[in-house]
């Protein structure tokens, strides 16, 4: 750890010459200033008022001059403290106990600056005044005096943006940093390259196509999908998706889940999931059988689907419990209060039965469909067994697989 006790020699010559720079710097900022109405102005010390009306001023060069009135157009006085702390500087002894009561002055009238000065003077006559070390924000470790930067140093900290922090927490900010700076320049990129693309501008078309099939930097994952999602040409559609395919990251890899169930066009749909079963990485079931409980019917069957091409037998109890699910429609306007029950037959279901309830605005009809897309998927994945919608047959038959692998694994024990 570094000792403050051993300090640095300090002249009363030095000390003389910062007191009288900082008595001049004091006098050059806050001094009166006279706007004068030609345009500039004047900053000095007002020493004299004239019967006239005008006044006479000492000027932190040294310089003595003379204004009219008619020739001021504005005076923004001093801080009376500032001036006052000038005159006392200049006749300061250079001893501990005069820069102990000037500094305690200095903070009584709230002169931060000043008061700092005097009291990092004081420890270099009087180290061992424990009240000025306080003040000034060392703290003791030991038989030490430390600063605030000296004991976050020797915990393992150092200012960074504006606190202290861990070495980890730095790294971690400035490699954010880093993406940021990355993320910009890919959206910079991909917009130029989309806009010659959109604009079919020849070679420049040619060349975009090409820095865009190259990209692989999961940073430009979402830069990518926010040009997807509002993107129309069925052809840059296609080539965005095909770049997200080739990004080894979850948030692609996500986007071309969601893209496999809800995009309104099936050639897109089928292309995003053959993409993800061709992938590196094995292909989770987890958002499909999550999609089996949707609640819009279409949805469920597609996932239905999605689940037979993948093809993981783990999916065949969730099928089962999808068989059928129940989804409320608008079905018109209806009276206050009135309830009636209804028959119907819905796109992607069987026979439904469901109640209408009425209202003062249009009414809603809850119905169970059986959804055709999960029993196909049911059959091709046990085997072409086939219990119809009858959920208590499949999992009867599910229950009974599960013991026949269990006493299977028994013996082979």
């Amino acid at each position: 750890m570094i000792s403050r006790n051993r300090l640095f020699p300090f002249s009363i010559f030095h000390f003389a010459l910062c007191t009288s720079v900082m008595a001049m710097s004091t006098d050059l900022a806050f001094a009166d200033t006279f706007q004068l109405r030609s345009g500039g102005q004047v900053s000095g010390r007002e020493v004299a008022r004239l019967e006239t009306g005008g006044y006479v001023i000492h000027t932190a060069q040294g310089a003595r001059i003379t204004l009219a009135k008619s020739q001021i157009q504005k005076i923004v006085r001093k801080d009376d403290r500032l001036q006052e702390y000038s005159d006392r500087s200049r006749v300061i002894l250079d001893t501990a106990p005069a820069h102990r009561q000037i500094a305690q002055w200095c903070k009584q009238e709230g002169l931060k600056q000043q008061a700092t000065h005097h009291l990092k003077r004081l420890l270099e006559l009087d180290p061992q005044d424990e009240a000025a070390r306080l003040s000034l924000g060392y703290q003791r470790v030991g038989t030490q005096w430390l600063t605030r930067k000296e004991l976050m140093a020797a915990r393992g900290m150092r200012f960074y943006d504006g606190s202290y922090r861990t070495a980890q927490d730095i790294a971690l900010r400035e490699r954010a940093s880093q993406q940021d700076a990355r993320m910009h320049e890919w959206q910079k990129n991909i917009k130029r390259w989309l806009g010659w693309l959109t604009h079919r501008r020849g070679s420049k078309a040619a060349e975009a196509q090409e820095q865009l099939s190259q990209i692989r930097d999961p940073l430009a994952t979402p830069i990518i999908i926010k040009f997807l999602t509002h993107q129309n040409d069925p052809q840059i559609r296609n080539l965005l998706i095909t770049i997200l395919a080739q990004i080894d990251a979850p948030l692609a890899i996500g986007k071309l889940v969601r893209l496999s169930l809800v995009d309104p066009d099936p050639e897109v749909r089928l292309q995003c999931l053959e993409y993800l079963m061709r992938s590196k990485r094995p292909l989770s079931i987890s958002p499909y059988i999550k999609a089996l409980h949707h609640s819009e019917n279409e949805i469920v069957n597609r996932a239905g689907s999605a689940l037979q091409e993948i093809g993981n037998p783990e999916a065949i109890s969730p099928l089962v419990d999808a068989l059928v699910t129940t989804h409320v429609f608008k079905v018109g306007e209806g009276s206050p209060g009135q309830m009636n029950a209804s028959m119907s037959t819905a796109p992607g279901g069987g026979g439904a039965e469901g109640f209408s309830f009425g209202g003062g605005g249009p009414k809603t009809e809850k119905r169970a469909l059986k959804n055709f897309a999960v029993h196909q998927a049911l059959v091709h994945l046990s085997a072409d067994q086939n219990f119809g919608f009858d959920q208590t047959a499949w999992r009867h038959w599910l229950i009974n697989q599960r013991m026949h692998a269990q006493h299977g694994a028994r013996r082979d024990e």
